[in-house]
């Protein structure tokens, strides 16, 4: 089984890139806060994702830096050629959904992911 759920908020502006496919793509990054604190105060988890076509267009168009949302989906890892010819490998959460749990500040209205 490998399903995901997690609340947090987006780390960077959200941006949309069309692929050679035409298909849209997102990718950013999800701060999640742990539920408990060390002697340094709270840790977060960084978690890269990745969320395509209408749910991609749906986080840019409803959600800035710093919004919070929860995303369900699934890990999943994988590997590029960076420019200095070496593999990189990254695991990423793909987003099967998404939850807007805040107001919108983008449009003044509280958004519902299909």
């Amino acid at each position: 089984m490998n399903r995901l759920t997690v609340i947090g908020r987006i780390v960077r502006d959200t941006e949309l890139r069309a692929v050679g496919d035409g298909r849209i793509v997102m990718n950013n990054t999800i701060a999640i806060p742990r539920t408990f604190k060390t002697d340094k105060g709270q840790d977060t988890d960084f978690i890269n994702f990745v969320a395509w076509g209408r749910r991609a267009e749906l986080i840019e168009e409803y959600c800035n830096k710093g919004d919070l949302v929860g995303f369900d989906g699934r890990i999943q890892s994988r590997s590029y050629e960076n420019d200095q010819n070496q593999t990189v490998y990254t695991v990423e959460m793909v987003v099967e959904s998404v939850h807007f749990l805040q107001t919108n500040r983008k449009s003044n209205r509280t958004a519902v992911s299909p």
